[in-house]
């Protein structure tokens, strides 16, 4: 089930995770440092990625993440793709919409 999202709107959190080590697909990563520049997004009708606007993510527990979405990362409507891939975990996708 998708994540809904609000149009154009500032401060949505939403949850990144479980990431695990890269190496073991097992261990949980809990120390890792994800950059805007880690978090790729693909908005409805897009045809390339675009990087999460501005701030990263921050661990809560056991491997996951969460991060601050804003109104430049939610200003198209319909579907909206979050990819992250840091080094040592395997890579994360998170299915959001985005509605008016």
């Amino acid at each position: 089930m998708a994540i809904r999202l609000k149009q154009s709107t500032a401060s949505q959190e939403i949850v990144l995770g479980v990431f695990v080590d890269s190496t073991d697909g097992n261990t949980q990563e809990t120390a890792l440092t994800i950059n805007n520049t880690d978090i790729k997004l693909w908005k409805m009708g897009a045809t390339t990625l675009a990087n999460k606007n501005s701030g990263g993510a921050t661990h809560i527990s056991n491997g996951v993440y969460y991060c601050t979405l804003d109104a430049t990362d939610t200003n198209t409507l319909g579907a909206l793709i979050i990819f992250v891939h840091v080094t040592g975990a395997l890579a994360v996708r998170v299915e959001c919409e985005v509605v008016p």
